[in-house]
């Protein structure tokens, strides 16, 4: 993968980072960032079709390459709405915290991605 080339792909990649910062995806962080992309994206209509192929991407991808993939597309989504990036924000903060213990790799991760999404 080499580009996201729409904000859905780019909140979900950005949502499964999150999950699979600390080594892992716990079941409690799937269920969290699917929850999270149907508040956010409510007329998505193959969420866990695009969930299962992101998932299996991102696998593939090394955590740094994944990291910056993320960065090299946020100018593509600068000027999207306010509400939706703190939406987003909102559901990185839910994803840390969903398997009831926040680490330090997911505190870093989210201070990466913070400015662009509190601008």
């Amino acid at each position: 993968m080499n580009e996201l080339e729409n904000l859905e792909d780019f909140t979900l990649l950005l949502l499964l980072h999150m999950g699979h910062v600390d080594g892992s995806l716990h079941p409690n962080e799937k269920d969290t960032i699917l929850e999270g992309m149907k508040e956010i994206f409510p007329n998505h209509s193959t969420l866990n079709e695009k969930f299962v192929e992101l998932d299996a991407i991102y696998k593939k991808l090394s955590h740094g390459r994944a990291e910056d993939l993320l960065k090299s597309s946020l100018p593509r989504f600068t000027n999207i709405d306010p509400v939706k990036k703190k939406e987003i924000y909102a559901a990185l903060f839910d994803i840390i915290n969903a398997n009831g213990r926040v680490n330090e790799e997911e505190t870093q991760t989210l201070q990466v991605f913070k400015g662009w999404l509190t601008s």
